[in-house]
């Protein structure tokens, strides 16, 4: 209860910020996942030097920072779309990786795997947060708003449930203080969040039907969770309560993207079969 007034504090600045990404757009989204993904990049290196693997990080970082300012000139333009890049981008940090792994002699096999690992979770995850656009008028917008409502709320509502009558453990080994109780109340949160999609988009004019808000929010939120655990996983291995600290009392980039990462291809994917994103 000490740590109550900072972590709401923490809390609003964090609201305020996707708020700003998802009101703004644009430069100043490809921005700020720019820089989170290379944060993102530094803790999933520390998880891994905490177990003696030394990951080769340079391409990741050069990855990290540059694929969303990539994606979103590329999404400027009538040439090649965000995802040609995108892919583009990745496969030459592959090769720089596949390379140095050759190249020196003192890089063993377990380091190439932790490298690796590192490419898929969490760059490739979280550039699922710029392949869904950066405009300000097109279904980007929604596309967000319907990532981040599905997960918070989910996340919300199975912390306070499983908070004030959790009884049933969901995976102790991974996560002692998640229960059966909250996990099934998160799924009901994340259907709650595709109501509030449902009223928010009408900010930019959208009318996309109610039950694709609540049905895409309820799969996210249920992808989340799983966001969740797995990074849990990494977390029980490396013997570490969080990601890291930027965030007082909530931990990382990791820690607060975890879920995100997770919801995030699966809204793309809808929203590309619903032609509400073009590329």
């Amino acid at each position: 209860m000490k740590d109550l007034p900072l972590r709401t504090a923490v809390a609003a600045v964090l609201l305020v910020l996707l708020s700003l990404v998802i009101w703004l757009g644009g430069g100043f989204q490809a921005i700020v996942l720019g820089v989170f993904a290379v944060l993102a990049v530094f803790e999933m290196n520390g998880v891994f030097k905490a177990n003696g693997y030394k990951p080769f990080i340079i391409p990741h970082i050069l990855l990290g920072g540059g694929m969303f300012p990539l994606m979103y000139f590329a999404a400027r333009s009538d040439k090649l779309s965000p995802a040609f890049w995108l892919f583009a981008a990745f496969f030459a940090a592959f090769i720089l990786i596949a390379l140095e792994r050759a190249m020196n002699s003192k890089r063993t096999n377990d380091d190439l795997i932790s490298s690796l690992v590192i490419l898929f979770y969490p760059l490739a995850l979280i550039s699922f947060l710029g392949l869904i656009g950066f405009g300000w008028l097109d279904h980007s917008r929604l596309a967000i708003i319907c990532i981040f409502a599905g997960v918070v709320m989910a996340d919300n509502t199975a912390y306070m449930v499983g908070s004030l009558i959790g009884k049933h453990k969901l995976c102790p080994a991974i996560s002692p203080k998640k229960s059966v109780e909250g996990a099934i109340a998160g799924l009901v949160g994340g259907a709650l969040g595709g109501i509030i999609c449902f009223f928010l988009q009408k900010l930019w004019g959208f009318e996309l039907s109610i039950w694709y808000c609540i049905l895409i929010c309820f799969v996210g939120g249920a992808l989340g969770q799983i966001g969740d655990l797995f990074a849990s996983t990494f977390k029980r291995w490396a013997n570490i309560k969080d990601f890291g600290s930027i965030f007082p009392g909530h931990g990382g980039i990791i820690d607060r993207l975890d879920s995100a990462m997770f919801a995030a291809p699966f809204v793309y994917f809808v929203f590309r079969l619903l032609g509400l994103i073009a590329r």
